[in-house]
């Protein structure tokens, strides 16, 4: 089994949908220096890494530069490629839909769209873009016509929690390889938040509707998942992350809990996952510590 190392990339922060949810969203109007990219893809192969995440913003909207620095990245040592996207640009743009197709019959390619709604009303409302839906699907229809793996990531918030049901089988059609539900981690919360507890219950809510080996999370602990430990998405991101970020820093061994993005309990210590466990997102720590929570022994 290839133990991955992942070199993560911002190939751009500008967007076409406008989710006030993103915790991006305002390095919008950010310049990245493609150039630069393109080293630190070349510092990422020297580094050991043998996986690449392009993400952004929206990185379709830059097809030049995805499909450049991808062909760069097939002269080195990766081996497995995920685009981040909400679709755009496998909508729109036939090429770049035959490109990825093309790699995928070497190597491992993996399309992960934004999915936030299982109809226009929902996903539409979510992006803060009329047509987004249509776009997406579209991509989602288009991908699946190629050798290509379908991802998709749902962020929870007030608006759909009560649909992922829906929204899980709408994306069921397209035969994903990991569907994945995401708590929304702002640092000012809005009316778009929603508890840690209450999104762990939605989301265990699909037990027995999706398959558990495709069904994950992030930032949802292994305690509040007891009985779906194997759902915890963090469990199957790479071993190691490497990290170029909108400073231009490259960044070796990236964790969130080093940069204290993610917080831990003293008594998660005492847990068999603890190890591996990334524990919650610092919003959420309020909530995780006040839950009296017991390690899984």
């Amino acid at each position: 089994m290839l133990i991955l190392h992942c070199l993560n990339l911002k190939v751009t922060y500008d967007c076409t949908n406008n989710c006030n949810f993103c915790f991006s969203s305002y390095l919008k109007k950010s310049n990245v220096n493609k150039e630069n990219l393109k080293n630190a893809i070349i510092q990422g192969t020297n580094a050991g890494c043998n996986e690449l995440v392009l993400s952004g913003g929206e990185p379709t909207t830059e097809i030049e530069t995805l499909i450049s620095l991808i062909k760069l990245a097939e002269t080195l040592e990766y081996k497995k490629y995920i685009i981040q996207t909400n679709g755009f640009g496998f909508a729109h743009n036939s090429e770049l839909v035959n490109f990825v197709d093309l790699v995928s019959k070497n190597k491992e390619v993996c399309i992960s769209f934004s999915v936030h709604g299982h109809n226009a009303i929902l996903h539409d409302t979510m992006s803060r873009k009329t047509g987004a839906f249509k776009s997406v699907k579209s991509a989602l229809e288009k991908i699946k016509e190629t050798d290509c793996k379908i991802y998709t990531n749902t962020v929870i918030t007030s608006l759909n929690i009560n649909y992922l049901e829906d929204i899980a089988q709408f994306v069921l059609q397209y035969s994903p390889e990991i569907m994945q539900f995401s708590m929304l981690h702002l640092k000012n919360p809005n009316d778009l938040t929603v508890s840690l507890l209450d999104s762990v219950l939605a989301v265990k809510k699909l037990k027995g509707r999706v398959n558990e080996e495709i069904l994950k999370t992030e930032g949802m602990p292994y305690c509040l998942l007891h009985g779906m430990e194997k759902c915890v998405g963090e469990s199957f991101w790479p071993s190691v992350l490497d990290l170029y970020n909108k400073n231009e820093n490259y960044i070796k061994d990236f964790n969130q809990l080093d940069y204290g993005m993610r917080q831990k309990l003293d008594i998660c210590g005492k847990c068999i996952f603890n190890e591996i466990c990334t524990g919650v997102w610092k919003e959420h720590f309020d909530e995780f510590s006040k839950m009296k929570i017991r390690p899984i022994c």
